[in-house]
């Protein structure tokens, strides 16, 4: 027999050797997988950088040059009577202005720029701190511009106070027109309507009553400020209770430049029902489900667009009898504190909430279709297929959800996402409300169509505010 002729023993042995060169190669195919990654995250990293800088130079920009004397397409409450200085904010008066065109620029450029950092921080390439420091940093150039940037809802909310403290009016059966004279009447552009709010709201904004006009509007823009950075503040405890990174998911919500623009510089009470719904979350998910249901129902007090996330906390929740408990408990609590303090008139906001359904934003995409069709206006049978797709759409992310086909809180943004595409009122700082949930989806779909979405509302806005 050959000297290398194998023996019935070595047999034995043949399947460890080519499990041991299996491992091999794999461990091969791993550390050539983590030098790429490692390569991949040294070039994404000065991207990154490069990325966050240009966000927040196009940000400052335009909160600067929103802050110019009688720009209307920035501010549109300065175009009565022109700009007071405490309306245009710290930056009022530094003698650079922009042009809508280099307005609208600028909204691009952000919107690039976001793009550009979410890439870099998908492949690890933005460090924590770094993250933290730019979505703080651009907080922050927002709160210095101008307090009405791109709307002026933030003096509805002055001016609701004012009615029920100043002048004893109920502002849910009054408008601005009620009230002519008072000082904060010349900036709102809704003065026959009775706030559309909850009663939570409407209550903890009266104290703006007793400050005065500018001090109620910087007061107004702290407050939303601090909410919005509560926000990204929970959305990093959930994602790290969701066992991911909590980096790249504070940078899709913090750093979106409708967010900012939009909502923090219009300074918008989404950001108040948005902290109590992801304070909810957190709570469903750490499994302290009746403290989950009665900031479910706070959120809906606030603005009645929370309720729909609801149901699907509901299904999610562990112990759903104790979340019916609180919610029902905290329902009750807010309806007997509402009916004390405007009698039966609070529950006029259903009425309210249902005459502003029949508004018709320029920007929304049932309006856009009809356009597209070469319609002058929305017929009600298109609108009403809208509607229609979109119960069909909430019905089957329930049915989904509750057969645990899909995560409760990416069923969530799903149903979010149908609502704002459905919906014929449709303003930009209303992606404020979907973007928490597609930064913490499970499914990357999600964040690719919310994605979309941002930027078929950049380009509608632009090219609408521009015409």
């Amino acid at each position: 027999m050959s000297a290398r002729a194998e023996s019935p023993r070595d047999g034995r042995f043949a399947p460890r050797r080519a499990q041991a060169a299996a491992h091999g190669r794999f461990a091969l195919r791993r550390s050539r997988a983590t030098a790429c990654a490692r390569r991949h995250r040294r070039l994404a990293a000065p991207l990154g950088a490069a990325a966050l800088a240009g966000l927040l130079g196009a940000g400052a920009l335009l909160a600067i040059g929103g802050s110019a004397e009688r720009r209307i397409w920035f501010v549109p409450s300065s175009g009565r009577g022109g700009m007071p200085g405490w309306l245009g904010g710290p930056f009022h008066g530094l003698g650079f202005a922009l042009q809508p065109p280099d307005g609208a620029l600028m909204l691009v450029v952000m919107f690039v720029c976001y793009l550009v950092a979410l890439a870099c921080a998908r492949s690890g390439a933005i460090s924590p701190r770094l993250a933290v420091g730019s979505v703080v940093a651009a907080h922050a150039i927002f709160l210095l511009g101008p307090p009405a940037l791109f709307s002026a809802d933030v003096f509805g909310y002055i001016d609701y106070a004012r009615l029920a403290v100043v002048h004893g009016l109920d502002p849910y059966t009054h408008g601005a027109v009620a009230a002519a004279h008072d000082p904060v009447v010349r900036f709102v552009r809704w003065h026959d309507v009775a706030t559309p709010y909850g009663p939570l709201f409407t209550l903890a904004s009266l104290p703006l009553a007793w400050l005065s006009v500018p001090a109620a509007l910087w007061a107004c823009k702290v407050v939303a400020v601090a909410a919005s950075l509560g926000c990204i503040a929970l959305v990093w405890r959930i994602a790290q209770r969701r066992g991911t990174s909590p980096v790249a998911p504070i940078l899709f919500v913090g750093l979106n430049p409708l967010l900012l623009a939009y909502g923090v510089g219009g300074a918008h009470n989404d950001f108040l029902l948005l902290v109590l719904a992801l304070g909810a979350v957190l709570l469903v998910l750490e499994e302290r489900d009746a403290g989950g249901g009665a900031l479910g129902i706070a959120a809906v007090a606030v603005k009645a667009s929370a309720g729909l996330l609801l149901p699907f906390m509901l299904l999610g929740a562990r112990h759903r009898r104790r979340m019916l408990a609180g919610g029902l408990a905290a329902a009750v609590a807010l309806l007997v504190v509402a009916a004390l303090a405007f009698g039966g008139s609070a529950l006029s906001v259903v009425s309210q909430l249902h005459e502003q359904q029949r508004f018709v934003a320029a920007d929304s995409v049932p309006r856009r279709l009809a356009w597209l069709l070469g319609l002058h206006s929305l017929p009600g049978g298109l609108r009403l297929a809208f509607v229609l797709a979109f119960a069909l759409a909430l019905a089957w992310l329930l049915w989904a959800t509750w057969r645990r086909r899909l995560d409760w809180l990416t069923a969530a943004g799903w149903a979010t996402l149908a609502l704002l595409v459905s919906t014929a009122w449709l303003v930009p700082w209303y992606v404020v409300w979907l973007l928490p949930f597609a930064a913490l989806a499970r499914d990357p779909r999600l964040r690719g169509a919310t994605l979309l979405f941002c930027l078929f509302v950049v380009v509608t806005r632009v090219t609408y505010q521009l015409v």
